[in-house]
């Protein structure tokens, strides 16, 4: 049987030490991730298309792909495959910007993620209803910490960096007119779409 000395203990608590950054940058990578994910909610978007037709994302195309490839198409395609292409990004964000984190996952708790995440929905949902979203009602109705949160992340200059790992950077501002961040939020959309699904498209080797 061995014996535990003074020794075994210290070098046993280096090691525990040593565990918790580890440990606590996979938890802030986590917890950011969930909130980038609904902040800009294109996987739920995706999936909501992928449920119109079995053959999305190839309707029309489908001699062209494999019964795998499509597989693989709509799992990359998917909240799941959305989630994986954002951690990436969060966890290298993670790496370089420790200190500022935490704040930042308080900033995005506190509504932003949320509100912003549902204006996103609503807009995707009016798209396939033909029922446009009431952006102003949806703000109307939202909680003053939420709205505080919002306007701050939008705002200021200090969150510029968690913008551009959301996805969103300066391309929508309070500086703008509505018209011009209705036209700035579609361009975003379009651009992440597209890029989401050339991503997809060499993930699953696809030839289109």
């Amino acid at each position: 049987m061995f014996k535990t000395t003074p020794r075994h203990l210290l070098i046993a608590a280096v090691l525990a030490l040593a565990s918790l950054p580890a440990a606590a940058n996979t938890a802030q990578v986590e917890r950011l991730t969930d909130l980038v994910t609904r902040m800009l909610p294109l996987g739920d978007i995706f999936e909501m298309a992928a449920g119109s037709s079995p053959s999305w994302p190839v309707a029309g195309m489908e001699d062209q792909v494999t019964v795998g490839q499509l597989g693989c198409l709509r799992d990359e395609l998917s909240q799941a495959g959305y989630r994986r292409m954002v951690r990436e990004r969060v966890q290298a964000y993670v790496a370089a910007n420790g200190a500022r984190i935490p704040d930042e996952i308080a900033l995005l708790e506190q509504g932003a993620a949320d509100l912003f995440g549902r204006l996103v929905l609503a807009g995707a949902e009016g798209e396939t209803s033909g029922v446009a979203a009431d952006p102003d009602a949806m703000l109307a109705a939202a909680s003053p910490e939420a709205l505080a949160s919002f306007e701050a992340f939008f705002g200021e200059s200090k969150y510029a960096p968690l913008r551009e790992v959301v996805g969103v950077g300066e391309a929508l501002s309070p500086e703008k007119s509505v018209a011009e961040n209705e036209a700035a939020g579609e361009q975003l959309g379009g651009d992440f779409a597209s890029m989401f699904m050339m991503r997809a498209i060499d993930t699953c080797d696809v030839e289109l």
